[in-house]
């Protein structure tokens, strides 16, 4: 399967803030996240990669 760990970076700092997530939205200045189980977070910032290779997105804040 192709599920993404997404880590928000912000400055010097990384944090992983959802795993198994299937699909990312952006929307004005947010990205939602939805898992494979159904649950689903808002982030603030916007998407800079997607990487399916390593299983991973990255948003900046």
């Amino acid at each position: 399967m192709c599920e993404l760990d997404v880590y928000v970076v912000s400055g010097d700092t990384r944090e992983k803030v959802m795993e198994s997530v299937v699909r990312l939205t952006t929307r004005n200045g947010k990205v939602l996240l939805d898992g494979i189980l159904g649950e689903s977070k808002e982030v603030e910032g916007r998407l800079d990669s997607v990487n399916i290779i390593a299983q991973e997105a990255v948003i900046l804040r």
